[in-house]
């Protein structure tokens, strides 16, 4: 008796592990694999070089995973190339393949092609070398291929990460590293059988402070805001905290906020506080929601077309019965036929095969939908602009590939290819195709995509970076208040750029005024502190007073103004405060249009307060601070 029930408890046992695996057809209403997508689409290597592979499986209920190790590997022409079971070919003669992966009788494939004139990957190096980072803090590592041609490209994305000791540091698959307890860990890299690792040290310095990022916000109700809390530490260093914090909102039924990552969503018209604690520390933030409901979702590109194993990033613009409009960055994403395309949580979507299918960006109940078509074109050549450029030593220039395809279409495939310098020691360019010069001389800048390529050639020259002005200079701020800065450099030849290689920005009272690495300050309590941009080597700074003054007014200018239908116009609110003096709030203030027919407003750093004037009408532009207000007239003809 006893016999025959352990045997059927071990059944039952069975029974249900084998219910619960993913995409398994014997659980009725479980997720199928509706596709599997082999990365990457297409590559071009050199005879006895390996190239790894990577199959994702894509789910009927939109979720992946990531199925290399399982799937089964193929290849059309083994002659050509091989591969085995964990989805690495090697090139043994030229000529063409294609590599094929099947996961649950459901496949995807890519093309291979082995050519004599293909550089076989060296040597991988890694930054930042041998460094140290704070616990519960993170740290973008980077990965640079070294071919046999002499060139070098950032490879970051195509190599698989990891760490030595998961439980001192974690890595993600795109080299982000995590901090979780002090010790010593090694970060290691490898692609095509080449690997590389470096060491990383993860200390438990003492926090002196935390400062909560963004301060005084006035947002409208359905949008996600991420808070930020960054650490200042006994030795002066100060980091933006990754984990080990709790964050909580005074009024959840306002605004309520993720516990672990600070990400809120507001929810109703009021105010909340928003804090951010670690151990015995905290901060605080004020947080003000108005009656603005989202109603709607604009994604754009609306309709594109882009071919098969390229990518094209949608962005969401929500407008809101207030006649408000917000870039809405954080949304969910999805594809309605994740075989022909992928979104990625950001909006980026990869074409897998030819059809088309709609990417949507959903907020809660509200959601905006586009097309996407993937065709099956070939590419055949690619455009690298700016053509024959030059620079100076310390700057920065944007490189774009611009793909031509055999259906005569043309793409901008920037996100798809794979830049590389000939000389990186003259000047490196990163997998966004941006450039940065680091000494005298000339490289050619290259981007290739499978075995189509374009180059363009690149001189970097003499000047170097001398000086750094920082602007605005020894402004005054209120305290919940924000303020953009800008840095430009000046040249030995005289020259002046603001384009420059890798700007830092410091506080140096974090707890008084921090700063973002994009160079808006926050003021957080009474007091000055010094606001510095380091670039190469080389630093400027300024004076910022925080005072401690509170918003009595706020006036909008200007106050009356009659535009063009079509055209865009600028509205800057100005808040006079308790101590008589006066600010530009309008990075804090929400922006509001009483007829969207007429005129809609927008809320961003970038564009707060433009007004894109619609059609003929009077609309009245207000502005909102924490609940003080202020209002315009426009006129549109």
């Amino acid at each position: 008796m006893k016999a025959a029930l352990c045997c059927g408890l071990v059944f039952l046992i069975a029974l249900v592990a084998c219910s619960t695996g993913k995409g398994s057809s014997s659980t009725p209403g479980s997720p199928t694999i509706s596709s599997v997508q082999v990365a990457p689409a297409t590559m071009s290597i050199g005879i006895s070089a390996k190239q790894q592979f990577k199959a994702t499986a894509h789910f009927s209920d939109g979720t992946t995973q990531d199925v290399t190790s399982t799937a089964k590997w193929s290849s059309s022409d083994s002659t050509v190339a091989s591969i085995n079971a964990a989805g690495v070919a090697t090139g043994s003669s030229l000529g063409s393949a294609t590599i094929t992966a099947v996961s649950s009788s459901v496949q995807g494939s890519a093309s291979l092609k082995v050519s004599s004139a293909a550089a076989n990957l060296v040597s991988i190096a890694l930054a930042p070398a041998a460094s140290s980072l704070p616990v519960n803090t993170s740290v973008q590592f980077t990965a640079t291929g070294h071919y046999s041609d002499g060139t070098s490209a950032d490879i970051t994305k195509l190599v698989s990460w990891s760490s030595s000791a998961p439980s001192v540091a974690t890595v993600n698959p795109s080299g982000l590293v995590t901090g979780a307890a002090a010790g010593a860990t090694n970060i290691s890299a490898k692609y095509a059988g080449v690997s590389q690792s470096t060491s990383l040290a993860v200390t438990a310095p003492a926090i002196a402070s935390i400062a909560v990022t963004p301060v005084g916000l006035t947002l409208g109700i359905g949008i996600n805001q991420q808070f930020t809390a960054t650490a200042t530490y006994t030795d002066g260093t100060s980091a933006d905290l990754a984990a080990g914090v709790t964050w909580n909102s005074s009024s959840p039924a306002v605004a309520t906020i993720d516990a672990s990552s600070g990400l809120a969503t507001t929810v109703a018209a009021g105010a909340t506080t928003i804090t951010a604690t670690v151990g015995a520390f905290s901060d605080t933030s004020d947080l003000t929601v108005v009656p603005a409901h989202l109603i709607s979702i604009a994604v754009t590109p609306a309709v594109q077309s882009i071919a098969q194993g390229t990518t094209q990033q949608f962005s969401a613009v929500g407008s809101f019965d207030d006649g408000s409009t917000q870039l809405l960055p954080s949304l969910t994403w999805s594809s309605s036929s994740a075989s022909v395309a992928s979104v990625d949580s950001t909006g980026l979507a990869t074409g897998a095969a030819a059809g088309t299918t709609t990417i949507t960006a959903a907020s809660g109940s509200v959601s905006g939908t586009s097309s996407l078509t993937v065709t099956g074109a070939t590419l055949v050549s690619i455009a690298v602009t700016p053509a024959s450029s030059s620079m100076a030593v310390g700057t920065t220039k944007q490189y774009t590939a611009t793909g031509s395809f055999s259906d005569s279409s043309s793409q901008d495939i920037s996100a798809s290819v794979l830049w590389s310098s000939s000389t990186p020691s003259a000047a490196t360019i990163n997998a966004q195709g941006l450039a940065s010069s680091v000494a005298t001389g000339s490289t050619t800048i290259r981007a290739a995509l499978g075995s189509v390529s374009g180059s363009t050639g690149l001189t970097i020259s003499t000047a170097h970076l001398t000086a750094i002005t920082v602007k605005p200079a020894s402004p005054r701020i209120e305290k919940g208040t924000s303020l953009q800065f800008t840095a430009s450099g000046t040249f030995s030849d005289g020259s002046v750029a603001s384009n420059l290689v890798g700007i830092t920005w410091k506080s140096s009272k974090p707890n008084l005024a921090s700063i973002r690495s994009s160079g808006i300050a926050h003021g957080k309590k009474g007091g000055t502190a010094t606001i510095s941009a380091s670039s190469s080597g080389v630093t400027g700074s300024t004076t910022l007073t925080v005072g401690t003054g509170t918003l009595v007014s706020l006036a909008i200018t200007p106050a009356t103004v009659t535009a063009n239908a079509g055209s865009k116009q600028a509205f800057v609110a100005t808040g006079t405060f308790s101590d008589a003096s006066t600010q530009d709030i309008t990075l804090n203030s929400h922006w509001s249009s009483s007829s969207a027919s007429v005129a809609t407003i927008a809320n961003a750093p970038s564009v707060a307060g433009v007004a894109n004037c619609v059609a003929a009408g009077t609309s009245s532009i207000g502005a909102n601070s924490g609940g003080v207000t202020g209002s315009a007239v426009l006129t549109v003809q």
